[in-house]
């Protein structure tokens, strides 16, 4: 087989999933929406400026391929390349629209957690400790049951404690002992 030729299918397969990336947007946004239950608290989100940057970028990234002569593999990381920025970039314009605190789970930026995925919130047992020292009270540690850590940022303290507050209400399970 022909290495041009295998190259076209490469791009042709890439440009297909990259629009399939974009389109399936406004429904995975429906979807999650319709997971949340009813929103407690508002959280700050950015204009995804950098996610349609980075969709630009992808963009050209597969625009490239085709005129040039690269070697297959090289294509591929290409193209594996640009999908995995699209699918980032995508998930976090997903989630842009409806950042939040919601009956069942937390929304913010690329991060969306169901109260039920949650086992602790390990930063509470430490943070008021007095040999504990250089906390950064705008972060929220998050132990997941698969045993990943995720760290939510908030803007300000103020923000962090409210939204605090309205994650021990909907979750009161996970309260510091």
């Amino acid at each position: 087989m022909d290495i041009q030729k295998i190259t076209l299918g490469f791009s042709i397969a890439g440009w297909c999933v990259f629009a399939g990336m974009l389109v399936s947007i406004p429904f995975r946004t429906k979807k999650l929406k319709s997971e949340c239950g009813g929103l407690k608290m508002t959280l700050k989100s950015d204009f995804p400026l950098r996610s349609f940057l980075t969709f630009a970028v992808c963009a050209l990234l597969l625009g490239v391929i085709p005129f040039r002569t690269f070697q297959p593999y090289i294509s591929a990381i290409f193209i594996l390349t640009a999908l995995l920025g699209t699918g980032i970039a995508s998930k976090q314009v997903v989630n842009s629209g409806i950042n939040g605190i919601y009956e069942k789970m937390i929304i913010s930026d690329t991060t969306a957690l169901k109260f039920d995925d949650i086992l602790s919130l390990p930063t509470l047992s430490y943070e008021n400790q007095e040999e504990t020292t250089g906390v950064d009270f705008r972060l929220l540690e998050v132990l997941q049951k698969n045993g990943s850590k995720i760290t939510l940022v908030f803007p300000d303290e103020q923000v962090r404690t409210k939204a605090l507050d309205v994650i021990l209400e909907q979750c009161p399970r996970l309260k510091a002992e």
